[in-house]
């Protein structure tokens, strides 16, 4: 079972008579009706409470319940292109060029700050008010409980910070942990005063200053984490499996440590979860599984052996759109065509966002192989039955000299090939677009604001969608930390450490990750020989710009940012490794446009987005990011 998701309404609907109380609920003798310790909380359930708050903040409307992926992270780093040209704040963040008013890029803002609030509400006044009001009668099982729960909020802490940093702060790396200076992000430290907003109004802390807090909260929910009677590292069971655990906030530690370039200590973190948290990865026909809903992996997760931070998204009749919910509807707006007779076909949401052409050809798909279409403009319209046996070939013989990287169908669907339901039946997915604007649908090559292939994007698209099914009370799982990254960050720091391309352990855990995707093929050629090369040793196209040939991806030349790449599509975390690896130029070469215009790269400040501009009204002390 799940951990049970309480809603953000029911936490802020809490009533006087829910908990029996004589006294006011609130002190209004203080400003902005602040909690009467007085009062709050009086049992366990009452503190169960408020720690579901950030768990639930994490699938709120502004992050991943809604605007986190079609809205943002899929522009940004280009997973998508736009279908829907009518929003400019969609088509600025598409091509790199956004403003400070800007809703979308603010909405993170928003929503991750709130977490951050919710997180330190719980560590510092909800945990302490009730020490302090149970005092010697505080049970042993329950002091441990209160520890286990302050551990997964200062994580919580910590994850929203990481968002924040990855998405805001001016720079991300301190440069072989030294110093680095520029400004990163408000940090609501336990000094402030809440409801006095002239204490409120803090400047950004420095990068360095903003990692290290990260890092001192991460290392603050590994402790809490262990029993200190035993030193047992804490894991979760049956009903509480979807809890932040030990390992968990680990893995988080390894990788900001990287940001800090403190590749040994980061690598030490990634052994132990390695060797001593029983997680596995994956055969590869779960791993394909996984991602869409299917009870086996979303309502059940003892079958996930590989999630080390998996964010609970139930279905349920709740509108996510609408407000609080356990449900998301990030799928809304990248629900697939399929095939319901006419041309164009139908969508059960919004249908905005389709994949990004350019992907096609870093997965290894080639990008000029078209279907010839039967009957074209007529209900019975279809494609040469020559093309849907070579394209199940690539899918399923899976022959690494000549074949896609299997991840292009986990991460997309390929119009004609693959298929959805339809109410009880099963129809083929179609070319993007809803009109005949494909070149698939027109069997001709179109002008160049015209959408080409089309394929839908599958991560969190539901597996038994149907068209009468509202994707607005979606309920597919989105996994934060996966073994499968851990090992490719773990194969990071042996290769920083040896400082060689070579390196044999380096290379050992990549090829882990990448004989996963072929299912431990013993073909020729699947292992790599090597981090990083000269010449095209990936998937990946090495020329992908027809305006600049000379061009070469740096995912074609390193194994290492290919396969974090491929393994992760979709997962909105590529951007923080562009960041991190600097590769921002590289995308907007690979990308070169999409139907919002042209991609280009001006200037490194592009990494930060800028400070929402609401904040910098409110805060004096706050600057804004440089270029805005």
């Amino acid at each position: 079972m799940k951990r049970s998701i309480i809603k953000l309404s029911a936490i802020l609907g809490l009533s006087i008579s829910l908990f029996g109380c004589k006294k006011e609920f609130v002190d209004e003798s203080k400003p902005y009706n602040v909690l009467n310790p007085e009062i709050f909380p009086e049992t366990m359930a009452q503190v169960d409470y408020f720690l579901n708050s950030p768990y639930a903040n994490i699938h709120s409307v502004e992050l991943f319940g809604f605007m986190g992926l079609g809205r943002f992270f899929y522009n940004i780093d280009h997973t998508g292109d736009v279908a829907w040209l009518g929003t400019s704040e969609w088509n600025e963040l598409q091509v790199l060029h956004v403003n400070s008013g800007n809703s979308y890029a603010g909405a993170q803002w928003r929503g991750l700050y709130r977490g951050v609030q919710q997180a330190r509400t719980f560590i510092d006044q909800i945990v302490p008010n009730f020490k302090q009001k149970k005092g010697n009668s505080l049970s042993a099982s329950d002091t441990l409980a209160l520890r286990y729960k302050l551990g997964e909020a200062y994580y919580l802490r910590a994850w929203h910070y990481y968002f924040l940093m990855n998405l805001y702060a001016q720079e991300v790396v301190v440069k072989n942990n030294g110093d680095n200076t520029n400004p990163g992000v408000i940090l609501f430290t336990s000094d402030i005063k809440i409801g006095d907003r002239t204490d409120e109004m803090r400047p950004r802390s420095t990068v360095k200053q903003c990692w290290d807090y990260v890092i001192a909260d991460l290392q603050k929910a590994m402790g809490q984490l262990t029993d200190p009677a035993t030193g047992a590292k804490k894991t979760w069971a049956g009903a509480d499996k979807g809890r932040i655990d030990y390992y968990a906030a680990e893995a988080l530690l390894g990788r900001v440590l990287m940001y800090e370039e403190r590749w040994s200590e980061a690598r030490d973190a990634f052994l132990d979860i390695v060797n001593n948290s029983g997680k596995s990865l994956m055969k590869f026909q779960d791993y394909y599984n996984m991602w869409n809903g299917n009870p086996q992996y979303a309502s059940n997760e003892i079958n996930n052996t590989e999630a080390l931070h998996q964010v609970t998204i139930v279905r349920s009749g709740d509108n996510a759109m609408a407000g609080p919910s356990t449900a998301s509807a990030v799928s809304l707006l990248i629900t697939p065509f399929y095939d319901n007779g006419a041309p164009g076909g139908a969508t059960p949401g919004y249908g905005n966002m389709f994949m990004h052409d350019r992907n096609l050809g870093r997965f290894g798909f080639p990008q000029q192989y078209y279907p010839v279409m039967k009957g074209l403009g007529t209900p019975g319209r279809t494609v040469e039955t020559s093309y849907i046996d070579s394209c199940q070939h690539m899918k399923t013989l899976k022959r690494y000299a000549t074949d896609p990287d299997p991840r292009l169908w986990v991460s997309a669907y390929q119009p004609w090939v693959d298929s959805v339901m339809n109410n009880t039946a099963k129809v083929a997915i179609l070319p993007y677009g809803a009109g005949t604007e494909t070149e698939y649908q027109m069997n001709a090559k179109q002008s160049s604001d015209v959408i080409k292939h089309g394929w839908s994007l599958r991560k969190f698209n539901l597996y038994d969608m149907q068209a009468s099914q509202n994707p607005r009370m979606h309920g597919a799982d989105f996994y934060f930390t996966r073994l499968a990254e851990v090992y490719l960050q773990l194969a990071e720091c042996y290769w920083k450490l040896s400082g060689s391309n070579t390196d044999a352990n380096a290379l050992d855990y990549i090829n882990r990750v990448h004989r996963r995707a072929w299912e431990g093929s013993n073909q020729p050629g699947v292992d790599y020989n090597a981090v990083a090369s000269g010449s095209k040793i990936t998937k990946a196209q090495l020329n992908p710009n027809a305006a600049d040939p000379s061009f070469q991806d740096q995912l074609a030349l390193n194994s290492l940012y290919y396969e974090t790449w491929a393994e992760t599509f979709g997962e909105a975390k590529w951007w923080f490794n562009v960041r991190r690896w600097g590769l921002g130029k590289n995308e907007a070469k690979v990308y070169e446009k999409s139907r919002a215009g042209a991609i280009t790269w001006n200037t490194d400040d592009q990494y930060a987005l800028p400070i929402y501009q609401p904040e910098i009204d409110r805060n004096a002390n706050c600057v804004q990011n440089k270029g805005y």
